[in-house]
């Protein structure tokens, strides 16, 4: 099986970044990547994989108007990237698809042996009106989003801002759009402000994903050590060992690490607009690093001291690890510190020594899949463990 690829803003950013070099032009293709799973769950590493791609009008149960084939080949993390409107064509044609005419739907099938016996793993709506009405009317502005984003910069901000100028010949959905990417611009600039407890939170865009650059904090109760479930939300703040959330909320450990979650808490845990990422989204930060130069001397997997803090760490004496030379980490911007974790023992484990974050991606009745760090490594774990586990949380923006 494939587990489903959250889209949200990604899939927003990919078919703006498709079309600024076409200007007016509707979106000729669209990158898609995805993580491949055989029917155990077990990655499909450096394997042929069958993939059936739809595009669906109207609802998620509606008419294909375009479907095409693909035959990608994962990589050593099972992940496989995809040009949808490059595949062998099987209905319609993906560049006489009227965007305007939507909404449309983004189904995708695999069959992990490779062949076109197909299983459906989920489908996702494509904000599909806004990309034709952007295309149309933002014109040559949409050349410089991308500088928006990457570099912050605020004479393009108000550029945009002038876009969705009242006077201008524009319906609603184009000003929604547009009001939505000032949202997220002013995000990756400022942060924001989590409404349920007036936290700042710091935030990073790495490659098309926007993440929170600190852990989570939010705590709307905290539990005590030798208490937890894998099916109740349990909250701990590290080393704390009552009930009162202001006293815990007043320790160094909840400033410095935020809150370590059950995954029943860290699934409905982000706040607004914000989600727990999914194994596929984890994989995606990470495969982004990597072959963009944030390993150890500028390439290969070993990008963990490209997402830890600059301190804080126990020291190792290895090169390349996140121990060693702290100075130099950091270089994404995730700013990871090493939280530890809380075990169903009541104990509190790792705190300097490692971190471990959940995804919202289950792997059996009672586990979900993570990612690590440890002071010693110099890659990022993968692994997956208890649900009543205590880990850290990052979300990632819709």
């Amino acid at each position: 099986m494939i587990n489903k690829l959250s889209l949200a803003t990604g899939i927003i950013l990919a078919f703006a970044f498709q079309t600024m070099n076409t200007l007016a032009q509707p979106p000729q293709k669209v990158s898609y990547q995805m993580v491949v799973r055989d029917a155990s769950g077990e990655l499909l590493r450096e394997s042929t994989a069958g993939v059936q791609i739809s595009i669906l009008q109207g609802t998620a149960e509606g008419a294909a108007v375009y479907v095409e084939t693909h035959t990608p080949e994962s990589n050593v993390n099972g992940l496989v990237n995809i040009e949808v409107g490059m595949g062998t064509a099987g209905l319609g044609t993906f560049s006489s698809i009227d965007w305007g005419n939507g909404p449309y739907f983004l189904k995708v099938e695999t069959d992990p042996a490779g062949g076109t016996t197909y299983t459906i793993t989920g489908t996702t709506e494509i904000l599909s009106v806004p990309y034709a009405l952007y295309a149309k009317t933002v014109e040559t502005e949409t050349q410089t989003l991308s500088d928006v984003l990457a570099q912050n910069n605020d004479g393009n901000t108000a550029q945009i801002k002038n876009i969705a100028d009242p006077t201008d010949d524009q319906d609603a959905a184009t000003k929604a759009y547009v009001d939505d990417l000032l949202s997220t611009i002013q995000v990756v600039q400022n942060g924001f402000v989590d409404s349920r407890d007036g936290k700042h939170y710091n935030t990073v865009l790495i490659g098309t994903q926007l993440w929170m650059a600190e852990n989570l904090a939010y705590l709307p109760s905290v539990s005590m050590p030798f208490m937890g479930s894998d099916t109740e939300p349990y909250y701990y703040v590290y080393d704390f060992p009552g009930t009162d959330v202001s006293v815990a909320k007043a320790t160094s450990n909840y400033q410095t690490y935020g809150v370590l979650y059950n995954w029943p808490a860290a699934l409905t845990a982000c706040p607004s607009s914000w989600h727990l990422p999914t194994d596929a989204e984890w994989t995606i930060l990470t495969d982004y690093l990597t072959n963009n130069g944030y390993g150890y001397e500028g390439s290969g997997s070993d990008i963990a001291k490209s997402m830890a803090s600059t301190s804080g760490w126990n020291t190792d004496s290895t090169p390349g690890t996140v121990g060693n030379d702290q100075a130099s980490n950091n270089s994404s911007g995730f700013g990871a510190l090493p939280s530890g974790r809380h075990n169903l023992s009541g104990y509190f484990l790792g705190a300097g020594y490692y971190s471990v974050w959940w995804s919202s991606t289950e792997n059996g009745s009672s586990g979900a899949w993570d990612r690590s760090l440890g002071y010693d490594g110099s890659d990022v774990g993968l692994g997956y463990d208890g649900r009543e586990i205590g880990f850290s949380v990052r979300c990632v923006r819709d």
